[in-house]
């Protein structure tokens, strides 16, 4: 997998004015409603009076609710949904907010943009037992933005996988599934239905979808794992910790220990495999594992489970465009869940240019005219 591009790897004086700029939340709950305290970095999101800040904002959840049947929403679900709307604050405009059992999905968009948004339509998928049970599963949201003469289409996810160790290749068909069933779901104003010759519609698995939008996000709690004994992801961990303690000079060193807990990362090894996730990319890791902890505190798992500490919490993006991430980590001072919250503010650039696909396509309907001609003569 290719690293993606940050924000230190650019001049300051070559980015495009117009490019959009996207923060997204993921954020395992563990069926607790978060303090305030908490919530309280939704604020860095806001735009400042420079205009540096996000255009669009996406605050993903797992895990609000226990699974049950119910008929209204949760409590829990109204409380997160209150924070991102109180934490942002009366510039940005919730334009859709989705529940799936305990995946919740809230997308925001600043006032100042609210003219190019064109489209937004929203999907869900379920993953769990049978493909009925909501405790697994995935939100989709279908959306266009236009500006000016250019457009891009944009497929943004937040999905729950399949849990423990063991789960990988349940967790890469989770992925298929949702994929494939959001191209089925998806309405024909943002992907013309795809069909044979004879007008009998393809089978879909997903890619169609894929390949037709200019960026693709997929945030969550993925749950893949690291495969490797606890007692040695522990070391690891402790000896990252003793370098951020001694500052830059012992950044190789960090970097090493960190590459070593990434080498067996199982995200990682399945991207590069090709089996789930194909040409999907990542900001660097540069945080420590965000599952699983005490409750209340920096301590992983000391109950009798003893998990190994991993980085289920994360964002991938798959784009046809120019990505930048700006921003990409985890929330350590969010202590009230299981999980750390994991951040990603990203810059985007355009898709299609209107009046030059136009041009394109008169001049390729021009040369087809003329070969009929002459095929004619």
């Amino acid at each position: 997998m290719e690293e993606a591009t940050t924000i230190d790897e650019l001049e300051v004086d070559k980015m495009d004015d117009d490019c959009l700029t996207m923060s997204i939340v993921t954020w395992n709950l563990a069926e607790s409603a978060p303090p305030e305290k908490d919530t309280s970095f939704f604020k860095q999101f806001r735009k400042d009076s420079n205009g540096v800040g996000s255009d669009l904002v996406m605050i993903n959840a797992q895990e609000c609710e226990e699974i049950k049947p119910r008929r209204t929403e949760g409590h829990r679900s109204r409380h997160i949904r209150r924070m991102g709307i109180m934490m942002l604050g009366k510039e940005y405009v919730p334009l859709a907010i989705h529940s799936l059992g305990g995946i919740q999905c809230a997308f925001y968009c600043h006032r100042d943009m609210l003219g190019d948004i064109e489209m937004i339509n929203l999907a869900d998928v379920t993953c769990g037992v049978g493909n009925v049970l909501h405790n697994k599963g995935a939100i989709g949201i279908y959306l266009k933005v236009k500006r000016k003469t250019k457009r891009s289409r944009m497929l943004l996810v937040t999905g729950h996988l399949a849990a423990h160790v063991n789960n990988v290749d349940a967790r890469n068909n989770d992925y298929k599934r949702i994929i494939s069933e959001l191209e089925v779901q998806a309405p024909t104003r943002f992907l013309r239905p795809k069909r044979n010759r004879d007008s009998s519609p393809v089978d879909c698995d997903g890619s169609y979808l894929l390949n037709s939008v200019d960026h693709v996000f997929f945030a969550g709690d993925l749950n893949y794992r690291i495969d490797l004994p606890r007692e040695y992801v522990e070391h690891c961990i402790i000896n990252i910790q003793q370098c951020r303690s001694k500052g830059t000079r012992d950044e190789q060193t960090k970097t090493k220990w960190m590459k070593k807990l990434l080498r067996r990362d199982q995200l990682l090894q399945t991207i590069s495999s090709g089996r789930a996730f194909t040409d999907f990319n990542e900001g660097k890791i540069t945080f420590l594992p965000t599952f699983k902890f005490d409750k209340g505190t920096s301590n992983y798992d000391t109950s009798h489970k003893q998990r190994v500490p991993a980085w289920t919490d994360r964002i991938l993006f798959k784009t046809r465009s120019k990505v930048n991430v700006l921003d990409y980590r985890s929330i350590p001072k969010a202590r009230h869940s299981d999980h750390r919250a994991v951040v990603g503010t990203y810059q985007l650039g355009w898709g299609i240019d209107e009046k030059l696909a136009n041009n394109k396509s008169k001049k390729k309907k021009r040369r087809s005219s003329s070969r009929r001609r002459r095929r004619d003569l």
